[in-house]
């Protein structure tokens, strides 16, 4: 079989990988992947079944990883005692946002991928995804520290998931934007500090 030659998945990932950089996902093409990586199409064919299916393949790991991360650094914000997630929300709600910014790091191939070349509306519906995550908690946490703001419609569920919204599509302007790490950093840092005076300024928190 075609995935017993050693080093073949290897290689018509990256060659891949350099396609759809090179040319955008509509202009990449599977003949020249194969070409590349010295294979043929219908090798490529046993694999994936189709560009966009190649395409998933490089960068769903990714994007699955940093769901799963944020999902269980949010969880773990959610189960923590009302009184000190209050007192310490700033503190508390930036511990688990460097492995965030780490993982980003880690994949950053995959990630500008996304970005830049994915087909259709992949990269709004990934933000879309990660939006929904960071808004449920977020309601949850803040139904617990004002629920009156809620009950009284001084503020809306649609308001947290647009503020949020928001927030992710700026936290990977850094891919967008080729920041170095350090670079990155210093812009996420500031981010957080102008989206978390505003939760505190809105709900006195």
């Amino acid at each position: 079989m075609a995935s017993r030659i050693e080093g073949l998945d290897e290689k018509i990932i990256e060659c891949a990988k350099q396609e759809f950089y090179q040319k955008g996902f509509a202009d990449a093409s599977l003949r020249a992947i194969a070409l590349n990586a010295g294979t043929s199409t219908s090798a490529i064919y046993i694999r994936y079944a189709d560009k966009e299916k190649m395409f998933r393949a490089l960068i769903e790991p990714a994007l699955t990883g940093i769901k799963d991360l944020l999902e269980a650094s949010l969880t773990r914000f959610t189960a923590m005692d009302s009184e000190v997630k209050k007192s310490s929300f700033g503190e508390i709600s930036d511990e688990g946002f460097p492995a965030f910014v780490e993982y980003i790091y880690n994949y950053f191939e995959e990630f500008k991928l996304l970005i830049v070349c994915s087909p259709g509306t992949m990269y709004q519906d990934f933000l879309e995804e990660l939006t929904e995550i960071d808004t449920r908690h977020t309601v949850e946490f803040l139904k617990l520290t004002d629920p009156g703001a809620f009950n009284s419609g001084k503020i809306k569920e649609g308001f947290v998931h647009v503020v949020s919204s928001a927030f992710y599509a700026g936290v990977f302007e850094v891919v967008h934007h080729n920041m170095t790490r350090e670079e990155a950093d210093d812009y996420i840092n500031q981010l957080r500090r102008f989206y978390n005076s505003g939760w505190k300024d809105i709900f006195d928190i």
